[in-house]
């Protein structure tokens, strides 16, 4: 567990600012809100009332920090907890779930018995397990592993608008309009607003509820079939970007050439990790676009082609099952890319160091036995063996 002082007070104050994202979960801020609205007495994400007020991050094990682990992943769970619940300013203790000292760390510091499995260990080490697990922190898929009442979390930490997001509203008006107007009959552009305003904001408005009920959705699952759609939206505005960022590193990986040679990096050794690492990357992308056909644009598009309010009704019925998981496929894709990026910055991406090469490609590759993805084992066909030549 390490200390971080006053010096970094403004880099920890801007981090207290910023909302939660597939790398960032943002407890404190989350936490403050709605203590703001509600009341000090609102329950939490965490019952330990420090870890309440914690932010976690996914982050990138640097090579000092790695001897923190016995078997040390690429992509680490660290946790914020700030000295004072109000102001990051004063500082803040972290650690990393599943260091050498983490059991130590949690039992003396926090109280919490990290030990004994499902039936020992206390129920917030449960969930920093859980966090621990997925590749993303994202919200969608944040209440797919922890929304039940096992987990005990308010609800009003999974509420999530897309509205306030200028471009994200536009596309979402843009590609529902269609699908609205074979509900609803005469949606001028108004109704078209409203309804979008109703369904995705943070709480489903009278407008969304006339729509769910016209379509005979039983209103026991409009909760989940709405944030399954708010889901299916968001991830299809951010993958566009990973996407292009994908084909950027395959680009990089079809002109790759490395020096540097020797008994340890022969040449045919180099070449089978560069084949492997473009097979597990265009495995993880295929089967992120794979997942991705039985919500997104397309999908709809044939939808709106019949016409029929059937057809809608039955992609919105079965839009929960087929987002689930989906998520984590994505943010697999970027932790791919960021650490490419992260491990090559200011060298030659057409020409890379062999030894380098070879431990970049066997670190992204034990990125697909790290985490778990949509509760699927072994998920990518193919067995990667890397070892020293």
């Amino acid at each position: 567990m390490s200390f971080n002082k006053q010096r970094d007070a403004q880099q920890m104050e801007k981090l207290a600012s910023v909302p939660s994202n597939w790398r960032i979960l943002n407890l404190n801020r989350t936490t403050r809100m709605l203590r703001q609205v509600h009341g000090p007495g609102v329950g939490t994400f965490f019952k330990n009332k420090r870890l309440a007020t914690s932010i976690i991050i996914k982050h990138t094990l640097r090579d000092h920090e790695r001897g923190m682990f016995e078997n040390p992943p690429i992509v680490a769970t660290k946790v914020l907890v700030p000295l004072d619940e109000n102001s990051l300013a004063t500082g803040a203790v972290s650690f990393f779930v599943g260091e050498r000292a983490y059991p130590a760390i949690m039992r003396q510091s926090f109280g919490i018995n990290t030990l004994g499995g499902p039936a020992g260990a206390d129920k917030d080490a449960l969930i920093l397990a859980k966090l621990n697990e997925t590749p993303s922190l994202e919200l969608f898929l944040i209440r797919e592993l922890l929304g039940s009442e096992e987990f005990s979390i308010p609800k009003d930490y999974f509420q999530v608008s897309l509205i306030e997001d200028s471009a994200i509203k536009s596309y979402i008006t843009r590609e529902l309009a269609p699908l609205i107007r074979i509900a609803i009959e005469n949606a001028n552009a108004a109704k078209v607003n409203k309804f979008v305003d109703s369904i995705f904001g943070a709480e489903i408005g009278a407008q969304a509820a006339d729509f769910l009920q016209s379509l005979g959705l039983a209103q026991n699952r409009w909760a989940n079939v709405v944030f399954a759609w708010k889901a299916a939206l968001f991830y299809e505005t951010q993958f566009a970007a990973t996407q292009k960022r994908f084909e950027a590193m395959l680009e990089d990986l079809r002109t790759l050439r490395t020096y540097g040679h020797n008994e340890l990096y022969p040449r045919s050794f180099v070449e089978n990790h560069l084949g492997n690492l473009k097979a597990f990357a265009e495995r993880a992308f295929q089967h992120s676009l794979d997942s991705a056909t039985a919500f997104n644009s397309a999908r709809r598009a044939s939808i709106i082609e019949s016409g029929k309010l059937a057809e809608l009704k039955t992609y919105l019925e079965e839009l929960p099952e087929n987002v689930h998981g989906f998520g984590g496929y994505a943010a697999l894709i970027d932790h791919v890319l960021s650490y490419w990026i992260y491990r090559t910055r200011g060298l030659d991406h057409q020409r890379l160091p062999a030894e380098l090469f070879c431990t970049v490609a066997a670190d992204i590759c034990a990125m697909e036995s790290q985490f778990k993805l949509g509760g699927d084992s072994d998920v990518f066909d193919g067995n990667l063996s890397f070892g020293r030549a």
